[in-house]
């Protein structure tokens, strides 16, 4: 290379860090405009409403959907010599896809090395999945209906095969929205059976000579293998298996103590989990705990929980409030019951932290909505904020709390984690004010509570219409007067039931022009 085609090259390279330069600053300009623009007419748009089965499909979802579906199609059927090689296409692109299925024992380390939320990376292995079989489905008939076809079972190859395809209909079976509810425990340690069988009888049933598709079966294996790996050190670490600090201990107990001990439905578990070494959690992450010694199937379970705990340094000790349900909380519930008020220990081992934790350092006001146990994934972000406020780190100047409840045991049961957070009075600044709204039990339609009433209760269900434009409007903020006080930002944080998430999308679209953006948290309560 000559001096003249490295001068061009320079002054070439020059030109287009410039441009770059100038286009970003362009883009940041329009960022909010097209944000605005994305969530009205794609993200929070709804095509198809919640049903029993299926739904909600946004716009988004259902374009992404499509486009996945038919750019596997195109590969699949774009100017094929014979119904043979499409056939042989769409067992390789089964492969293909099954890369992110295989990527990762736990979906919560795969979302946590991705950067999205679990949910995220939930439907992207559904969807990997479904396509995945689907393609696969359709090798098995263009092979079947070749001429000539033959599949003698005392050939090795073939007998790999149809242990192969027979684990593939189990695999459809677990994945029946029945059977997961049933017993989650089943159907995922089904499921992950099921799966290495799977594999297996495919490794052994694709042909040993070098070249596609069989690469593609070892990028996904060497991807799990990695993940584990990572996974495994970081599981001996945390856990303190060879430091000679013992393993975690997890403390569980009634919150409150001794209240509403016959109930499930009416009663919260409160675990301290004491941490061999301190340990950083960010607001919004948990982790799934292992106690094997509660029962002789609680080796086989493991649950993932929401850390309430939030410090700005390293914590040595967590707290998690849980609700009893089934399989390994309703074995808790029943052991904290036979304690007779007293916390009651168990070893216990742990993975985590994961989870996403969304950032909150932009806004002026925040409006965290919850129902019921969601109240659990708030907690760790209003302790997050009110220290950000105290310490002049974030521009947040009001937090609303919207609580809705069926009735006021579940308020007491988590009242020893809300009441440090009203002592936000730093300058009298009384950021935090908490609305909790309950179905039935209450004398009064408005009981406030405390000198300063932040915090209210309200009978009935909240109008969040009415919520969402009153917080969007700005004028609960105090501001001085003759001051040019630019409004700021306006974050809304769900954790809530179902068809309260649907309201709040369909709510938040009128107020998107108002500087109003939406933030569906990590755990949604069911």
């Amino acid at each position: 290379m000559n001096g003249l085609s490295l001068y061009a090259i320079a002054a070439g390279g020059i030109f287009l860090v410039c441009f770059l330069f100038q286009a970003r600053t362009t883009l940041t300009k329009w960022a909010k405009p097209m944000s605005v623009l994305f969530s009205q007419h794609l993200a929070l748009p709804v095509l198809l409403r919640r049903h029993r089965t299926v739904g909600p499909w946004s716009r988004l979802g259902f374009l992404a959907c499509v486009t996945y579906v038919a750019i596997n199609g195109t590969v699949v059927f774009f100017r094929p010599h014979s119904l043979s090689e499409t056939g042989r296409r769409a067992g390789e692109l089964a492969l293909v896809n099954l890369m992110h299925p295989l990527a990762a024992a736990h979906l919560g380390s795969l979302a946590d090395h991705l950067g999205i939320s679990w949910r995220t990376c939930c439907q992207i292995h559904r969807a990997t999945g479904w396509m995945s079989i689907a393609l696969l489905s359709f090798h098995i008939i263009v092979e079947v209906q070749r001429e000539g076809f033959t599949f003698p079972l005392d050939h090795t190859r073939n007998l790999f095969t149809l242990i192969g395809t027979t684990s593939i209909g189990f695999l459809v079976i677990l994945s029946i929205s029945c059977i997961r509810r049933w017993s989650y425990e089943v159907f995922l340690r089904g499921h992950q059976l099921m799966t290495g069988i799977f594999i297996y009888g495919i490794w052994r049933h694709l042909p040993n000579h070098g070249g596609p598709p069989k690469p593609y079966l070892y990028v996904g294996l060497a991807t799990l293998v990695l993940n584990t790996g990572l996974e495994t050190v970081s599981f001996l670490y945390r856990n303190g298996i060879f430091s000679g600090h013992g393993t975690p201990r997890a403390l569980v107990s009634f919150s409150p103590e001794g209240t509403f001990a016959h109930s499930k439905s009416r009663v919260a578990i409160l675990i301290r989990v004491v941490l061999p070494r301190p340990i950083k959690f960010e607001a919004g992450q948990y982790v799934s705990l292992w106690m094997p010694s509660m029962g002789w199937w609680s080796w086989t379970q493991t649950h993932p929980f929401i850390v309430t705990s939030w410090s700005r340094g390293n914590l040595d000790n967590i707290e998690l409030l849980v609700q009893p349900r089934r399989g390994m909380t309703a074995d808790l519930f029943r052991l904290a019951r036979s304690a007779s008020g007293h916390p009651v220990s168990f070893p216990a081992l742990f993975t985590g932290p994961r989870g996403t934790s969304q950032s909150v350092d932009q806004y002026e006001t925040v409006l965290l909505i919850a129902t019921g146990f969601g109240i659990a994934a708030t907690i760790p972000y209003l302790k997050k904020m009110i220290h950000g406020h105290n310490t002049c780190t974030l521009q947040v100047r009001r937090i609303h709390l919207v609580w809705q409840v069926e009735t006021l045991d579940m308020v007491q049961a988590a009242e020893s984690l809300l009441n440090p957070l009203l002592q936000d009075i730093l300058d009298k600044g009384y950021i935090l004010h908490i609305s909790i709204y309950v179905a039935n039990g209450l004398a009064q339609d408005k009981t406030p509570i405390g000198r300063h009433q932040r915090a209210c209760y309200y009978q009935g269900t909240p109008d969040y219409e009415n919520i969402l434009a009153v917080e969007a409007s700005g004028d609960r903020i105090e501001r001085l007067p003759g001051i040019q006080d630019e409004q700021g930002r306006t974050l809304v944080m769900v954790s809530a039931a179902e068809f309260t998430r649907d309201n709040i999308r369909k709510n938040v679209r009128q107020v998107l022009h108002h500087g109003v953006e939406l933030m569906e948290l990590e755990y949604q309560p069911s």
